[in-house]
């Protein structure tokens, strides 16, 4: 699992002006102990971070919000985290992401569309009637081309998701 921490600056004026590293889930305690401000004040600000879902935070973002969005990520499945950057960009966030990765099927170790073809000839049921004999001559190009034409894939490090 990646890291996932922020660098936080209180806004108060430059002589008790604090920055400190928390990782993520934020305790509000230690944030107001460290800080010297309240988590709920809106008297700090995000100024670097080492986060999966960095896309969703701005200066701005709330311990709260970041809490959420720390606990909606930990929620995605381990297969769905590792392949974050590449998934991401078909969602609007990593909320979004979570609620649709439940939809998505996941093929692992297939790299290409050949490869989820040959995964579902073994793994389906809908093709567990096929003897041998008829798996070997199956016409595995064009169950791939079908494939292609009526799903969207992304391919990851560690397989292909189906959208």
């Amino acid at each position: 699992m990646e890291e996932c921490s922020v660098l936080i600056e209180s806004t108060l004026p430059a002589e008790d002006k604090t920055s400190r590293w928390f990782n993520l889930p934020i305790d509000y305690e230690l944030f107001h102990d460290l800080l010297g401000v309240e988590a709920d004040s809106g008297d700090y600000q995000i100024i670097d971070m080492k986060l999966p879902f960095a896309g969703d935070i701005v200066r701005t973002t709330s311990v709260r919000r970041l809490n959420k969005l720390y606990f909606a990520y930990m929620e995605l499945p381990p297969e769905v985290q590792q392949a974050y950057n590449d998934l991401i960009s078909y969602c609007g966030g990593v909320e979004d992401l979570l609620q649709k990765s439940e939809e998505f099927r996941f093929y692992p170790e297939c790299h290409n569309i050949m490869d989820v073809a040959r995964y579902r000839l073994e793994h389906n049921i809908e093709f567990s009637a096929l003897s041998e004999k008829g798996k070997k001559y199956f016409n595995l190009e064009a169950y791939a081309q079908e494939l292609e034409e009526t799903g969207r894939y992304v391919v990851s490090e560690n397989g292909m998701f189906k959208l």
